[in-house]
């Protein structure tokens, strides 16, 4: 049996406009903050319009940008084998995934570490570094 693949570009244009509680966290990131977005109990982290639940989230405040490491990964498959972690910001109902700059231990402390040159985007954290 024989499968045959395309692999093709294909331009979907569009245009994405950041709702408030987006344009709050985008801005926080840039800023070097980490914003949050809150409702019925839930905060997320960076800041989302609904909760899992389809609730709405529209009240925003800062969070310290440390956590606690809940899962690690390393992706052999790609150049310099990044290190990957599910972090669970102080404050959070869930946890986010980003980049450490090495193997940290499931339940250890980290901190964001933030690029000198931010645009407003998660990549605005470099990476987490373990906390001292």
């Amino acid at each position: 049996m024989t499968e045959l693949v395309f692999d093709q570009k294909i331009d979907l244009p569009y245009v994405y406009t950041a709702g408030p509680v987006q344009r709050a966290a985008l801005t926080g990131l840039k800023d070097g903050r980490l914003v949050a977005s809150e409702g019925g109990g839930y905060v997320a982290v960076p800041a989302a319009p609904f909760a899992p639940d389809g609730g709405h989230l529209r009240e925003t405040h800062e969070l310290a940008a440390e956590g606690m490491v809940e899962a690690v990964t390393t992706a052999h498959h790609r150049p310099g084998a990044p290190v990957y972690a599910r972090i669970r910001i102080d404050g959070a109902s869930h946890a986010m995934l980003h980049r450490l700059d090495a193997p940290v231990e499931v339940g250890k402390r980290v901190t964001a570490v933030w690029r000198g040159d931010r645009a407003g985007a998660i990549t605005d954290i470099e990476y987490f570094t373990a906390a001292s």
